[in-house]
């Protein structure tokens, strides 16, 4: 009795610090926000907003500065990950000893490799237009095409995820967990309409709502692990298997924790507003940002399966369980950890959501998409046709479970992926005098190959084993191959004509 009392007071005492600190920390970001509009000084696009994939900024401004050690952390951690929320089915599929491995496994043989791959591309190419340009410099305008198809797909689904995940957490809190398809659809609309609401409004708005977000989701998280490790059962974490016996599903684990691990190249969106020198500030944000996200799911992870062996044991967890298991701890823990569930998962969905619209509105800009998706609201300039077909699809997509949107995401994503593990191969090949303030040991090139290998397999897996999900991404995967025949050719044209290139205008804004 005591000692729950006094992790919930150590929790709660961790909390108000925070709070106090933060709201520090955001008073004297507006000062310096103030006296540098007060200057006139004149602004220049930062950064996109955190986004698992796309790199377009044109539509939001930042203030002119720099970024640092601190940003690239701050950039990829929530690109990357924003929260533990949906990696509940790394632990269901593989048990926490496999799970616990099989994070460790992904970041050295995946996470490092995308790092040192992002760092050395970043910094021999520092355009913003990222991967996209990686490939095309490597591989030519079709498949530089294909790579941003790819990640737009990817991005679509990505959003997709989230309102699923805000519902179905919302909906097993409530106990409702037996109702109609119809009713399901219904619930996640309502949630994709609500937290898409700030996008129609002004796409100005979401910067500030993330870093508000970003507090919001860190901090009930942190308290969740400081309260949950005075009640762990640590004989939990050395399980592989359920009561009954199942095996645990590799593929479906790899998936979980591809989709959960993934993003390390999102920093090639604004390289060249990083810092100098480039080559070690890069390096540096992207390794410490992978080694914090990875102690995050480790640690909320275990806590988890620990306290919640008796009433939701580990394999019973499916997306949106982390907020129950708090509920069982106490209800301020519960609401805590419901609360930063939405706000993160909201977070993660606007980001995205800014992105992927903004990306269509580029590409109508260039000439490469339809017209009307450049279209704008005459007062916040939001891209409103390109962010109501972006909801249309969205609506469509959350039809389907988690799991589902999450083979269909992976699957493009890996796809995205494998063209840059190609790029960076390519280059080292063909453009060996390429200068490359950063480059990666010979001797970490290793690392390189079981990473393709995790890469490989999990694309197998989604393309193979997913079901109907098999269908909707061989569609949408179909779909890209004419659209990148179709801009290469205009591009050719225009080269043979002497006149400018869609694509430049489309990578290198």
């Amino acid at each position: 009795f005591s000692t729950k009392y006094l992790a919930e007071a150590s929790a709660l005492s961790l909390l108000f610090a925070a709070a106090v600190f933060f709201s520090y920390l955001l008073h004297n970001l507006g000062q310096v926000s103030l006296s540098r509009d007060a200057s006139g000084d004149s602004t220049e696009p930062l950064l996109s907003p955190p986004n698992h994939h796309h790199h377009h900024d044109h539509c939001i401004e930042f203030g002119a500065m720099k970024i640092g050690v601190a940003s690239v952390m701050a950039f990829t951690f929530f690109n990357v990950s924003g929260g533990p929320w949906g990696s509940e089915e790394i632990f269901s599929n593989g048990g926490p000893l496999m799970g616990v491995v099989g994070i460790l496994l992904f970041s050295i043989c995946f996470g490092i490799p995308q790092c040192l791959l992002t760092a050395e591309l970043c910094c021999a190419l520092p355009r913003n237009g990222g991967y996209a340009v990686w490939v095309r410099e490597a591989l030519g305008d079709f498949w530089g095409v294909q790579e941003v198809y790819w990640q737009w797909a990817s991005g679509v689904a990505d959003a997709a995820v989230y309102p699923v995940l805000v519902t179905d957490t919302i909906m097993q809190l409530i106990g409702r967990t037996d109702v109609s398809m119809f009713e399901v659809w219904t619930w996640r609309m309502s949630v994709t309409a609500f937290i898409s609401l700030p996008t129609f409004v002004s796409f100005h708005v979401v910067p500030g709502l993330l870093i508000v977000f970003a507090f919001g989701t860190a901090m009930p998280v942190f308290a969740f692990v400081v309260y949950g490790s005075f009640m762990v059962n640590p004989r939990v974490w050395l399980q592989t298997t359920t009561k009954k016996g199942t095996p645990w599903s590799v593929g479906k684990m790899i998936n979980a924790v591809f989709w959960n691990l993934e993003g390390w190249d999102s920093i090639s969106a604004c390289t060249s507003m990083v810092s100098e020198p480039r080559e070690k500030i890069i390096p540096k944000g992207l390794f410490w940002s992978l080694i914090v996200t990875v102690i995050q799911y480790i640690a909320v992870l275990l806590v988890a399966a620990g306290v919640s062996e008796k009433f939701d044991p580990w394999y019973t967890w499916d997306d949106g369980s982390l907020p129950s298991i708090g509920a069982w701890m106490g209800p301020c823990m519960g609401v805590w950890m419901l609360l930063a569930s939405v706000i993160g998962n909201a977070g993660q969905y606007l980001s995205e959501f800014v992105e992927d619209s903004c990306l269509l509105q580029g590409a109508a800009e260039a000439g490469i998409a339809p017209a009307i998706f450049a279209k704008q609201l005459p007062i916040s300039k939001s891209p409103y046709v390109a962010s109501l077909f972006q909801f249309f699809l969205i609506s469509l997509m959350v039809v389907f479970d988690f799991s589902d949107i999450l083979v269909f995401d992976n699957f493009f994503t890996g796809m995205a992926v494998l063209l840059q593990f190609v790029s960076f191969f390519v280059l080292r090949w063909q453009r060996p005098d390429l200068p490359r303030p950063y480059k990666v040991p010979k001797a970490l090139i290793a690392l390189f190959f079981p990473g393709l290998a995790i890469l490989l397999y999990m694309l197998y897996h989604c393309f193979v084993k997913a079901g109907n999900a098999s269908i909707i991404t061989v569609i949408a995967f179909a779909v890209g191959m004419p659209y990148g025949f179709w801009v290469a050719y205009r591009e050719r044209r225009r080269k043979d004509l002497g006149e400018f290139s869609a694509l430049d205008e489309l990578f290198e804004r």
